[in-house]
């Protein structure tokens, strides 16, 4: 061999040494593959199965799309107690009006909702905490019966999760909401009172205005949120008490009955607060119930418009045996905004075969019947105020 030649495999051989070990330290561990689903087909008394909103009623019957959440996750690196993990999330929803349905058309979607990468044992001074950055769902707090997140700052964004703090953990993020929102997200998690935890956030939301909308006069007001939740253990499940408190662009929630995300819109000079009382619970062997009770109010100082509603709602599931079992849901909404009464109302049967005999259990089928009533409108087709929907929807996570 020419010296040449041992020159350039002396090059090599480190680059080699480089690329094996870097090998060896990544975890070779399965890619994960996470998800949520549902779909199903339906019919109504008076055409297509039809749907009102699910936050103030209850979504069993009362969903007429195919969703899904397709998400894959892998542990890259895990050396000495540090480890990296990539995550990616798409989402997709249809119709469910045939077969062959295009998620680029009109009424399809197709939605990128989490890539990021989370790292764990790399802060020197907290390495029981999660470094993160990228686009994430973050510490979500949702009524599952009502898909109703009321605490959620999900999206592009950075962060510390889970650091020591004493009698809790402390978690610090920022995070961009619809409409070019910055936001800053502070929560103290786990602190024990009695049997029950509590946790307490603050949220901070800005606009960041272009020039045009300077221009314009958009308001760039400085919005906050303040919440806190008690988890009390009760009956082989939970029961917990939601506090909310919000200004500005969070009162919103307060006035139309959303989530907990910003929406998009900024009243000024408004301010609204929001009481849950929700939970899921065993009262015997094969009865189970989950459960939510709103109340909130909305005031606008600077247009004297005020509101108010409150909602009511439960479903209670009798399990026939380990997987059959059969669901009766049943809600009540009623608001006041301004002098103009509303009210929606929601009851639903199905009989359900679900994997295993949880609450929680799925993938479950369900064969239902549900009828919604608008008490002051005809939102339904054919100017009806209300529908009887019927059907059969699959719902899965894994």
């Amino acid at each position: 061999m020419t010296d040449k030649n041992n020159k350039r495999l002396f090059k090599v051989a480190p680059l080699a040494t480089a690329i094996a070990a870097s090998l060896f330290t990544v975890n070779a561990s399965a890619v994960e593959w996470h998800g949520y689903a549902r779909s199903g087909i339906g019919m109504s008394d008076n055409g297509d199965q039809q749907c009102i909103n699910k936050q103030a009623v209850g979504r069993l019957g009362n969903e007429c799309e195919t969703y899904a959440e397709l998400d894959l996750q892998q542990e890259l690196f895990n050396r000495d107690g540090r480890t990296f993990k990539v995550e990616t999330m798409l989402s997709y929803k249809s119709n469910q009006d045939g077969d062959y349905e295009a998620l680029n058309s009109e009424d399809d979607e197709i939605a990128l909702r989490q890539m990021n990468v989370q790292a764990k044992g790399v802060l020197g001074f907290a390495p029981e905490a999660t470094l993160w950055a990228g686009k994430r769902y973050y510490q979500r707090h949702d009524i599952h019966h009502l898909d109703l997140f009321y605490w959620d700052v999900s999206g592009p964004g950075a962060g510390i999760e889970g650091i020591d703090a004493g009698a809790g953990k402390f978690s610090a993020a920022w995070t961009r909401g619809y409409g070019n929102i910055n936001i800053l997200d502070f929560r103290y998690s786990g602190i024990q009172v009695g049997a029950s935890s509590l946790e307490v956030g603050l949220d901070l939301a800005k606009p960041r205005l272009t020039d045009a909308q300077k221009d314009a006069g958009a308001a760039d007001d400085l919005s906050t949120l303040l919440t806190a939740e008690l988890s009390t253990p009760i009956m082989d499940g939970f029961n917990k008490i939601v506090f909310q408190y919000g200004t500005e662009g969070y009162a919103s929630p307060m006035r139309n009955f959303g989530g907990g995300q910003w929406n998009g819109t900024l009243d000024k000079g408004g301010k609204g607060f929001r009481l849950i009382d929700w939970g899921v619970v065993k009262p015997s062997a094969n009865i189970e119930l989950s459960y939510a009770a709103m109340y909130g109010v909305f005031e606008d100082d600077t247009m004297n418009d005020d509101s108010s509603f409150y909602s009511i709602s439960a479903r209670p599931a009798y399990k026939w045996s380990d997987y059959m079992r059969t669901y009766l849901e049943v809600g009540y909404f009623a608001a006041d905004d301004d002098g103009v009464d509303s009210q929606l109302d929601k009851i639903t049967i199905a009989q359900a075969w679900s994997a295993g005999p949880s609450f929680w259990a799925r993938p479950e089928i369900r064969v239902f019947a549900s009828y919604i009533n608008d008490g002051e409108g005809a939102p339904f087709e054919g100017g009806e105020d209300s529908v009887l929907n019927f059907g059969v929807q699959m719902e899965a996570w894994w």
